[in-house]
């Protein structure tokens, strides 16, 4: 007797350690559920920040823009500050790791419309969601709209249901129905959309301890997996009231940090005209850019106001 009971303690406690993890991983959809009650329950969010863009950029390149063989980031979007973080000597030629900065104010309406007016100096990008459509305005003209990977970063703040938010996952092709645990850097997750390890599909990491977004890892443009990867990082997560948001949000792509949202300030359950989401009414306020084809014998340099809608558009892309 005492020979079986110390058999079956021995077999209990190794089947404890050798069965699956995943086998105790809670279901995505009820991870959504956790996640969406920790986000909070305010109704609007106003968010101001700073947004800090990336490049690698040859000498040559510099050198050229210099001269004006090349038009010159800054020189377009009306931005101060380029600021030569570091170089980088790769086949005799020193890249310029560059940084152009822009002042943003964000407007959520939970669930239904968000808003993000982006400013330099001289130019201006504006760019509403509204249940379910798009806006995008430069320098007061209404430009067609291009998928942009990065303005996604919102739906895993945006949406305060579980139904829309998985559903929203579905269209960027991470499928809610897959749930396991991972590590990253110093943190245990929830990772929706993977059986962790797996790094070639479309996933959203939740924090175990937190229950907080932590990671959005996306294949090219609306789940496109014949493009790059994209990731967004949630980190420094500030409590505003009865919400939280995270007050850093970095922006990879592949390997390479390319973006940062540094918050600043913020107020909860703001007050917020309906006009500024009402593409309707914002369609009559401004108006639309024209792609006419050259005449000839015209000038085919771009006006300055192309200019400036042509390198907003790279940059936000």
């Amino acid at each position: 007797m005492k020979k079986t009971l110390i058999v079956s303690f021995v077999f209990a406690i190794s089947f404890v350690f050798t069965s699956p993890v995943h086998a105790y991983v809670l279901q995505g959809r009820h991870v959504l559920d956790l996640m969406i009650e920790k986000l909070g329950v305010a109704e609007t969010l106003f968010v101001s920040q700073r947004l800090i863009f990336y490049r690698i950029a040859s000498s040559a390149d510099t050198s050229a823009s210099a001269t004006g063989d090349t038009p010159q980031t800054t020189a377009n979007t009306g931005d101060e500050a380029v600021a030569a973080a570091k170089d980088i000597k790769t086949n005799e030629k020193v890249l310029v790791r560059e940084t152009i900065e822009l002042e943003e104010s964000l407007r959520f309406v939970f669930s239904d419309a968000f808003r993000s007016d982006a400013k330099s100096q001289n130019s201006e990008r504006i760019y509403i969601f509204s249940h379910g459509r798009t806006l995008t305005i430069i320098d007061g003209n209404i430009v067609p709209d291009a998928a942009n990977r990065f303005d996604i970063y919102k739906d895993i703040l945006l949406y305060r249901s579980r139904k829309a938010i998985a559903d929203r996952l579905l269209e960027l092709g991470v499928d809610v129905s897959i749930s396991s645990l991972g590590r990253f850097e110093d943190k245990i997750a929830y990772v929706i959309g993977a059986d962790y390890p797996e790094d070639s599909v479309n996933q959203l990491w939740v924090d175990k301890d937190t229950l907080l977004p932590l990671r959005l890892i996306i294949k090219g443009v609306n789940g496109d997996a014949g493009s790059d990867t994209a990731e967004v990082r949630y980190l420094t997560w500030w409590s505003i009231g009865e919400t939280r948001y995270p007050s850093r949000i970095e922006f990879y792509q592949g390997d390479n940090l390319v973006r940062v949202n540094q918050a600043r300030n913020f107020e909860e359950n703001a007050t917020f005209s309906k006009e500024l989401f009402d593409i309707e009414h914002l369609k009559m306020v401004y108006p639309r850019t024209l792609s006419f084809p050259i005449a000839p014998g015209a000038s085919e340099e771009p006006s300055e106001v192309q200019k400036t809608i042509e390198e907003f558009k790279r940059i936000f892309e």
